[in-house]
C-alpha cells in the first residue's frame, strides 16, 4: 500500500471525531437557545478546528520521508517542525476538553440570571381565587386548606 493509503486509514478516526464534533456543535447550538452555556459551543468549535488541523497535518506529514531524503532538513529541524505543530494542536485539544469540563460544571449550578423562579413542586389546580374573580370549581380541594363544610354538616 502507498503512503497515501496508510494516511487515509489513519485519518478515519479523526474524521469520525470531526463528525461527532459537528453533531455536538449542532446540538449545543440548539440547546444554547434553551439556556445551555456558550462554553460548550466554544468547546466544540475549538475541537473542530483542532481536529481539522490535525487531519491536514497528517496528510502533510505523509510526505516526511521525502523531506528527509532531500537532505534539505536535518533531524533536529524535522523535530522542531513536529514540535512547533504538535504543541499547538495538543494545546487546542486540551483547551476544548477544559471548556467542556467548565461547561459541565457550570450546568450543575442554578442560573444567576434574574427572572421568575420556577415553582418547586407539582402544580395543584385550581389555585386560590384572586380578588375580583370567582372561586374555583366545587369539588376541588385546595392544597393546605380543609374542604368547605356545608352549613347542614356543621
Amino acid at each position: 500500500m502507498s503512503d497515501l493509503t496508510y494516511t487515509i486509514i489513519e485519518a478515519v478516526p479523526r474524521v469520525l471525531l470531526l463528525v461527532v464534533g459537528v453533531l455536538g456543535l449542532i446540538f449545543s447550538i440548539k440547546r444554547r437557545a434553551k439556556g445551555v452555556s456558550g462554553l460548550m459551543v466554544g468547546a466544540f468549535v475549538v475541537m473542530l478546528v483542532a481536529t481539522a488541523a490535525s487531519i491536514v497535518w497528517q496528510f502533510v506529514v505523509s510526505n516526511v520521508s521525502s523531506w528527509a531524503a532531500s537532505g534539505q532538513l536535518t533531524g533536529d529541524e524535522l523535530r522542531l517542525i513536529f514540535l512547533g505543530v504538535g504543541v499547538p494542536l495538543d494545546a487546542a485539544a486540551l483547551l476544548s476538553w477544559l471548556l467542556v469540563a467548565i461547561a459541565v460544571l457550570k450546568s450543575g449550578r442554578p442560573s444567576r440570571q434574574p427572572g421568575v423562579a420556577p415553582y418547586p413542586g407539582p402544580v395543584n389546580y385550581p389555585m386560590a381565587a384572586q380578588p375580583g374573580f370567582p372561586n374555583p370549581q366545587p369539588g376541588h380541594i385546595q392544597p393546605g386548606h380543609p374542604p368547605d363544610q356545608h352549613p347542614e354538616a356543621r
